[in-house]
Order: structure tokens, then C-alpha cells, then sequence
């Protein structure tokens, strides 16, 4: 089992699936507009989206994972996309 962090060769899938539609779900309100971003998110500290997309991708340590996002500012599902990627 594989730990997921930024070097991680499915980082990048990972971080698209969360940030899309099955995760925090980015998007503009009114398209074109930057200040109309919203996403969602709970601020919980068990991070259900990551935990479930983890899940799904199979071979990942999600517990370690988890940990790891912990420990680098990944408190919420949100915050491992901000605090995480570059």
C-alpha cells in the first residue's frame, strides 16, 4: 500500500478528482468570473471526499494518507488542495 502525497505519480488524478464534481466541486457561479468561485466543503476533519476517492483508486494507504495531509495542512478536503498543491 502506497502512501498519496504530492510525489506520488497519481497525485495529479487524485487532486483533478477532488477538486471536480465527486470532491469539493470548484467551479464559477457566473462563468467567466473569478470572484464567483465557490466549491464545497465541510471544513471536516475526516476528510470524506479524499477518503472516498482514495478509496476508489485502490492501492493506497488511506489511513497514512490521511495522516500525511494531516500533517502538512490538509485539515479538510479544501485545504489539501490549497495547502498541498503547488
Amino acid at each position: 500500500m502506497e502512501i498519496m502525497t504530492p510525489d506520488h505519480p497519481r497525485w495529479n488524478e487524485f487532486t483533478a478528482r477532488l477538486q471536480g464534481p465527486e470532491g469539493c466541486n470548484f467551479h464559477e457561479k457566473e462563468p467567466g468570473n473569478p470572484e464567483s468561485m465557490t466549491w464545497r466543503c465541510k471544513g471536516e476533519e475526516n476528510k470524506p471526499f479524499a477518503r472516498a476517492i482514495l478509496k476508489s483508486m485502490g492501492g493506497i494507504d488511506i489511513k497514512a494518507s490521511l495522516k500525511f495531509f494531516e500533517e502538512n495542512g490538509g485539515h479538510c478536503d479544501c485545504e489539501i488542495l490549497f495547502n498541498l498543491s503547488a
